[in-house]
């Protein structure tokens, strides 16, 4: 059996190097996982150990992110990131699969499923996703700036990964991140952490910032044809909940769940919860019965 912690592979996309990490059976139904921004494949960790023993797992280093490249002059917008999602599916021969997205990557996944290739995706699992490409007033207002300047002076991406060790700096990051920062603080050690501070982040991460508001989906969900799970924290404070209603609203076929005691993380903060949800849609072989909000 492949373990989520086997080893990194690589197809170019475009002249660019981009990483991706699979789980499971080739001849299992594929599943196909969209990080998010500042995140990397392996974010999907809990969720390729829970789902490989009965699908086909692939999780992608979006262009600029994890081992993939990262080029400073690199199109980073959200159409071009959906297509070398769809040129990866093409490359292991995946014509049609399940796809999960998770912040930015739910908005890729979105992006597909309504305009790129709607045939392609049989369900769709919206985590945490935007929609009308609106972040909270905190992301855009204070970390924004921040990132802003770290893509013009190096310098302060250097600082913030030295600064990260001081739990009172993490939390000006976590606390958009966690319904509880302190419970689920991260070491600068953790691998999340690291990989969120590699070198090289510094453009793509501001640049993932005007991707995602150059995009409104608003008109286009509507033409989403897979069955969709819109799977939010109660409490994010990156993504406002108002996008979690408005994808519910526009895709005709999906059902919305809201976590308790959950932020913008389900995957780490509401570890179980998310799993047990994740696993039951994609198990299904009807159609979505009514919506459901609360927990797992």
């Amino acid at each position: 059996m492949f373990s989520a912690n086997g080893s990194r592979q690589f197809v170019t996309v475009d002249g660019h190097r981009i990483g991706y990490v699979t789980a499971g059976n080739p001849s299992a139904p594929p599943v196909m996982m969209v990080h998010g921004w500042l995140s990397h494949a392996r974010t999907w960790r809990q969720t390729l150990d829970a789902l490989q023993d009965s699908y086909y797992c692939v999780a992608v280093d979006l262009l600029g992110h994890g081992f993939s490249d990262k080029p400073r002059d690199g199109d980073y917008s959200i159409p071009a990131q959906a297509a070398r999602v769809l040129r990866l599916a093409d490359a292991l021969g995946l014509d049609r699969f399940a796809c999960i997205g998770h912040s930015m990557g739910g908005m890729i996944g979105l992006y597909i499923a309504s305009t790129a290739a709607p045939e392609r995706i049989t369900r769709l699992v919206d985590v945490s996703g935007v929609a009308n490409g609106r972040l909270s007033p905190y992301v855009r207002r204070l970390l924004t700036p921040i990132y802003a300047t770290g893509a013009v002076f190096p310098s302060i991406w250097a600082f913030s990964r030295m600064a990260m060790r001081w739990r009172w700096y993490a939390y000006i990051y976590d606390r958009a991140l966690y319904a509880d920062p302190r419970r689920s603080f991260q070491p600068v050690e953790s691998e999340d952490r690291q990989m969120a501070l590699m070198p090289g982040n510094e453009v793509p991460a501001y640049r993932d910032l005007q991707a995602i508001a150059a995009l409104d989906l608003t008109d286009t969900l509507a033409r989403v044809q897979a069955s969709t799970l819109v799977l939010f924290g109660r409490y994010d404070a990156t993504v406002p909940l108002e996008n979690a209603h408005l994808a519910h609203s526009r895709i005709p076929n999906s059902r919305l769940m809201l976590l308790d005691e959950c932020g913008h993380v389900p995957m780490t903060e509401q570890t179980q919860a998310y799993l047990d949800a994740v696993r039951a849609f994609l198990a299904e072989s009807t159609a979505p019965q009514a919506a459901s909000s609360g927990g797992s």
